[in-house]
């Protein structure tokens, strides 16, 4: 009875120890965030998922606060983000740090006046900032002349003055460069060799429909059925269909060498056709567009998926186990199209900073720091010895508990996109292992550009000055209009459930966003396009004549 008693006391001993010293880890993490200043982040890229900043000792997060002051407080809405965006510039209620990607939100921020000129606040408030020295030219001179003064700070840097700053030690990433591209189609190898199928059996667009069909036969090997075919859920129609369309060989010039909507050309008509296919016969399923990134994510790692198309650095996955063989070749012989931008890159996310930011001084020195060599070694590598080491040619390499930090999607390391500088980290990589995982994805971000009837222009030639269509003007209207109208009917015609009803919603496509005036739209933008030819020395080639239209049978693309 003595030694229950005294186990039983030890054990409330030990119970009150614990608590204590929860109590304890909490009032020190309280008093961690007491000595900090929080700065205020939104973004409106909803697949962005950092976790909740962490004071805990030895966290990348910590890390930075204790480096800079500060600590962020992150708004990533899910859904609506541009909308919600625009009203807080309507209600002057901005957050410290705004990054953006969406254009439309990027002219109305810069046009609101509310946003700094970055070269006025860092000369204001840290004159000694690295990025008033070394932030690419030419890349500051091609956003001043797009938005007529510098107002943010574009991340995935890669131009050629960012190139000649942070020299990499091989050719390999600026090879990559000219070939590079996220939106792709990628095949599971395991699925494949299941199917008993090659990369040779997955060139074309009916080779790929059979493929389908055989996939869709298998179970996975948890038991459930496969996917033969995902796209990228709920941004599906800015990168998979975009990437699709492409493949078939739409273009953005017409027979005249004018600019026209790649959406009015008939062989996006030949993609959609596909898609209809895919949905009609089981190997897509229509649900899966409203997925959102993590519920994406997910369903490819269950290794179920067996071709996913769209943005292939957003999946998550192990890229040893996919392969791509380039685009999916139309029936109907046209050249695979794409754009990639060659001539001054203008990254992905801009970040802002606002003038109603009530610590100008520490923002500057927060912004000044991410953005530095320090760091982005630290945000994105961690510490030395520790995360990673380098060899004695100067090459950068994870450790295991690198490895482990960076794919630990509660872990900081690797997750501010927006300060991520290309160019710098390949100044630090070595050339991949044939056959790792970087070398993997490498290729299969390569495989469309690379293929050898691939016609890549540069998407340079396409950009268009801040407010060149303003959103209240005639063009502007037309814009937003025909972009809602796409968003409503491109849905329809996938999933038309029979040849008749997919001629009749296409064709109701066409006709409807000629009448919305896209063609009025077309020539706002030929009239820059061929600026921008005259500016930079080079154009935009037609190599797909129009042919005879095409059609569609028994559900199936028909040459």
């Amino acid at each position: 009875m003595k030694r229950t008693k005294k186990l039983l006391l030890l054990f409330l001993f030990f119970c009150l120890f614990l608590t204590g010293c929860t109590a304890a880890t909490q009032e020190n993490m309280d008093s961690a965030e007491n000595n900090y200043t929080e700065l205020t982040l939104f973004s409106d890229v909803s697949f962005w998922n950092p976790p909740v900043w962490s004071f805990e000792e030895g966290s990348i997060s910590a890390g930075i606060s204790k480096k800079t002051g500060a600590y962020l407080d992150f708004t990533i809405p899910p859904q609506d983000a541009s909308k919600k965006l625009s009203l807080m510039i309507l209600k002057d209620e901005l957050p410290d740090l705004i990054v953006a990607t969406d254009k439309n939100v990027i002219n109305q921020l810069i046009r609101s006046g509310k946003v700094w000129s970055l070269q006025d606040f860092f000369e204001t408030y840290c004159p000694d900032s690295h990025l008033l020295k070394d932030f690419p030219k030419d890349r500051k001179q091609e956003y001043i002349r797009q938005y007529g003064d510098w107002y943010a700070y574009l991340s995935h840097l890669n131009t050629d003055d960012a190139r000649k700053t942070w020299k990499e030690k091989t050719s390999y990433y600026g090879d990559l460069f000219t070939h590079s591209y996220n939106h792709g189609i990628m095949f599971n190898r395991k699925l494949l060799a299941r199917a008993n199928l090659t990369v040779s059996d997955i060139q074309t667009a009916s080779q790929v429909l059979k493929a389908f069909e055989k996939v869709k036969k298998l179970t996975a090997e948890d038991g459930q059925s496969t996917i033969p075919l995902l796209l990228e859920g709920n941004q599906y129609l800015d990168s998979s269909i975009s990437c699709l369309i492409g493949s078939f060989g739409a273009e953005v010039i017409d027979d005249n060498g004018n600019y026209t909507e790649r959406f009015l050309q008939p062989e996006c008509k030949d993609a959609f056709a596909f898609l209809n296919t895919a949905f009609r016969k089981g190997y897509a399923f229509s649900e899966d567009l409203t997925l959102d990134n993590l519920q994406m994510r997910d369903l490819i790692a269950d290794d179920r998926v067996f071709c996913y198309i769209g943005n292939t650095s957003n999946t998550g996955v192990d890229a040893t186990r996919w392969v791509s063989a380039g685009p999916i070749l139309s029936d109907f012989g046209k050249r695979p199209v794409m754009s990639i931008d060659l001539s001054v890159p203008t990254g992905w996310m801009q970040t802002f900073v606002s003038k109603s930011c009530k610590t100008p001084e520490l923002v500057a020195r927060f912004f000044d720091y991410m953005t530095s060599d320090e760091g982005l070694l630290y945000s994105n590598y961690g510490v030395e010895n520790e995360d990673y080491t380098f060899d004695s040619d100067g090459y950068i390499h994870r450790t295991a508990r690198g490895q482990q930090r960076f794919h630990d999607s509660n872990d900081m390391l690797g997750l501010f996109w927006n300060f991520y500088n290309v160019a710098w980290d390949h100044s630090l990589l070595p050339v991949p292992a044939k056959g790792s995982m970087d070398d993997c994805l490498n290729q299969i971000q390569t495989a469309f550009a690379r293929y050898p009837d691939t016609y890549v222009y540069d998407s340079a030639l396409l950009r268009l000055p801040d407010n060149y269509i303003s959103p209240n003007s005639e063009e502007g209207q037309i814009e937003s209009t025909l972009e809602a109208y796409r968003k409503e009917q491109i849905p329809k015609i996938l999933s038309a459930s029979s040849d008749t009803e997919f001629e009749e919603q296409y064709q109701l496509f066409v006709t409807t966003q000629k009448e919305l005036g896209a063609k009025k739209l077309d020539q706002k933008i030929n009239r820059q396009m061929q600026e921008n030819f005259s500016y930079y020395g080079k154009k935009i080639e037609k190599v797909n004549p129009q042919m005879q239209d095409t059609s569609k049978s028994n559900g199936e693309t028909k040459p």
